[in-house]
């Protein structure tokens, strides 16, 4: 097994001035974003990362344990599990997963190999109530970036089940 790349955290995010970094993570497998030599990891890839043994993360001189990572990122979103579970599951299917926010939504999604995303996806919890306001702000984005809806709904067991949502003219 390779020896996992060294990431320090820096706020909401972690980062690796390391080349090797970037060419394994980001230039082979479209993790993160590179910033003036540096590769930045959101909490969410920086802990799939971590799962998968691929990075070790460093506050100060202390390593974080994945428990400790997670806790950080509840602190800043309430939402950190269910965006994490959704994030693992797009990844471990293959895709590239980017942040959606610019867009209204928690992820933009990309094919492999492909430069433009085909998806935004929303995560909500099966629980969470919503309003058809919210749903066609929603919608109405995607189409006009030329991208297709997703609600990924995450049940009380982690279990991700993906809808797609569209406009239907008659």
């Amino acid at each position: 097994m390779k020896e996992p790349i060294e990431f320090r955290l820096s706020g909401d995010r972690v980062f690796s001035e390391r080349e090797k970094a970037i060419n394994q993570l980001h230039n082979n497998r479209g993790y993160g974003e590179v910033i003036e030599g540096k590769l930045f990891l959101s909490l969410v890839e920086a802990a799939y990362l971590l799962e998968k043994g691929k990075i070790r993360v460093l506050d100060g001189d202390r390593e974080l344990s994945l428990e400790e990572l997670f806790d950080l990122g509840r602190k800043r979103d309430e939402d950190f599990d269910v965006k994490f579970l959704v994030y693992r599951d797009l990844r471990e299917r293959g895709y590239i997963v980017k942040s959606g926010l610019k867009f209204g939504s928690h992820y933009r999604v990309y094919r492999r190999g492909s430069e433009h995303s085909d998806w935004l996806v929303w995560v909500v919890r099966e629980n969470a109530k919503l309003s058809p306001n919210d749903i066609t702000a929603r919608i109405r984005v995607a189409h006009g970036v030329r991208k297709s809806m997703v609600m990924a709904v995450v049940d009380e067991d982690g279990d991700v089940v993906y809808y797609r949502i569209e406009w239907v003219k008659f």
